[in-house]
C-alpha cells in the first residue's frame, strides 16, 4: 500500500470504528429492551458487531505495521469459526494480538 492509499485506508477504518462503536451502543440498548427468542437474535447481532469491531482494529494495526498479517487470526493459521462459543476463533486470535500491543 502506498502512503496515500494507507492514509485513506486509516481514515476510513477509523471512521468505521467510530460508527461500529455507536452501533454497538444502540444494539446494547435494543438488546436490553427485548426478551425470549428476539433476545437470542439480538445477542447474535451484538456478537457479530463485536467481531467486526475487533477485525477493524486489527486491520488498522496491520496498516500501521504493528501486527503481522500471517500471525494470529489470518493467513496460514486459518481456522473455521467456532460457533459453540459464539465468537469466531480467528477473532479471538486477533484480540490476543491487540491486547499484546496494549500491554507493550
Amino acid at each position: 500500500m502506498n502512503p496515500v492509499e494507507r492514509a485513506q485506508f486509516l481514515a476510513s477504518i477509523s471512521e468505521a470504528a467510530i460508527l461500529i462503536r455507536k452501533a454497538q451502543n444502540e444494539l446494547q440498548r435494543a438488546r436490553s429492551a427485548c426478551h425470549g427468542e428476539l433476545f437470542e437474535h439480538m445477542d447474535l447481532v451484538f456478537t457479530r458487531a463485536y467481531e467486526l469491531q475487533v477485525r477493524a482494529e486489527w486491520m488498522r494495526q496491520i496498516a500501521l505495521g504493528n501486527v503481522s498479517v500471517s500471525a494470529g487470526g489470518a493467513g496460514e493459521n486459518r481456522q473455521a469459526p467456532d460457533r459453540r462459543r459464539k465468537v469466531d476463533r480467528r477473532v479471538t486470535g486477533m484480540r490476543k494480538q491487540l491486547r499484546q500491543l496494549e500491554n507493550a
